[in-house]
């Protein structure tokens, strides 16, 4: 019995020096940090470029914003490859701090609702400038940036006569360089907007007070 109850003590001893390694050795030494911040769009030079645009069954034309959308369409469809917008990326975290670019791919309907997605790069900097040019050469020329895909869906809505366009996307990339080499980023974001093709929002009337405000708001994990 002496035996057996040592056996037993043992035992008890192994279980409770378990939590110790409840982690998975997968995660041992992995750190994750969860940031939160805004997409503010840059609106001069905005957007880079309007990739491709066709309207199946219609005639493209240009909005007073020199926005396109499909006239004469029996659907209202339009599809885009390959614009490409700039912003600045405001987080808690400087890592997530810079100057984003954005290639957007999207096939909307006669509501400029539909899916969206694309790439995105974002180069870390203290002081973006969302109301200057874009800093091409910088985006360019920078050895450390982060760089991944995103997709999601843009849809409409009315609220109370009021236009309104929510994208809800999913984030996802991996560091180049520097002291982000190696980490990688998951997360999301929502962007709101009020023009049936997205334009900043220093675009709109002055007395909607949004010009500056930001279109976008991200939340994520960095994961090292």
């Amino acid at each position: 019995m002496k035996k057996v109850a040592m056996f037993l003590f043992s035992v008890g001893l192994i279980f409770l020096t378990l939590p110790i390694f409840a982690e998975p050795l997968s995660n041992a030494g992995v750190t994750r940090t969860e940031i939160e911040g805004y997409d503010n769009w840059g609106w001069q030079d905005n957007p880079l470029s309007l990739g491709t645009i066709t309207c199946p069954g219609g005639e493209l034309t240009f909005d007073p914003f020199s926005m396109p959308y499909c006239a004469d369409s029996t659907t209202g469809r339009l599809h885009f490859r390959d614009a490409v917008f700039w912003s600045c990326m405001t987080s808690n975290d400087p890592r997530t701090t810079g100057v984003a670019v954005f290639t957007i791919k999207g096939t909307f309907d006669a509501d400029s609702s539909g899916p969206v997605w694309g790439t995105w790069k974002i180069v870390p900097m203290e002081d973006c400038d969302k109301d200057g040019l874009y800093p091409e050469e910088l985006v360019e020329t920078s050895a450390t940036f982060w760089r991944g895909i995103w997709n999601g869906k843009r849809l409409f809505y009315s609220v109370m006569g009021f236009d309104v366009w929510i994208g809800d996307f999913r984030i996802v990339g991996k560091g180049i360089g520097g002291d982000i080499d190696g980490l990688h980023f998951e997360g999301t974001e929502l962007i709101q907007t009020y023009t049936p093709f997205p334009v900043p929002y220093e675009f709109l009337p002055p007395e909607l007070g949004l010009f500056d405000e930001p279109e976008g708001y991200f939340t994520g994990t960095i994961t090292e």
